[in-house]
């Protein structure tokens, strides 16, 4: 089974992205920051992050750049699921290739999910 980190400070969009991805046959776990992600990333080895860009105490961007630098989740994919859609350019240049605007589609991204988890 393949295990998914969703990182979002809303509580609500948490639960609604782990009910619809525990149904689809994912393991999940959730964070509510970018430090607490980088702490369950390092220890659960996600097969896939899906990242919020707005966060407080580490955003998007930052947790994006520390986990390039660490051996063991710099090659995790990372899909970036934000309302602040004028970042893709940024992500972008950090090889990040995998983006989805809020409010999301729920096809598009277990079709995102999909293409990011293959094996």
């Amino acid at each position: 089974m393949k295990k998914i980190l969703v990182v979002d400070d809303d509580p609500h969009i948490c639960e609604n992205l782990k009910l619809r991805l525990e149904s689809n046959g994912y393991a999940v776990s959730t964070a509510s920051n970018g430090v607490v992600a980088f702490v369950k990333a390092s220890e659960e080895k996600p097969d896939l992050i899906i990242l919020d860009v707005a966060m407080p105490t580490m955003d998007g961007l930052k947790f994006v750049q520390s986990t390039r630098w660490k051996e063991e989740m710099k090659d995790i994919p990372i899909l970036i699921l934000t309302a602040r859609v004028n970042t893709k350019d940024i992500f972008d240049t950090l090889g990040i290739e995998h983006f989805l605007a809020k409010p999301y589609d729920a096809k598009e991204l277990l079709e995102k999910v999909a293409l990011c988890v293959k094996s």
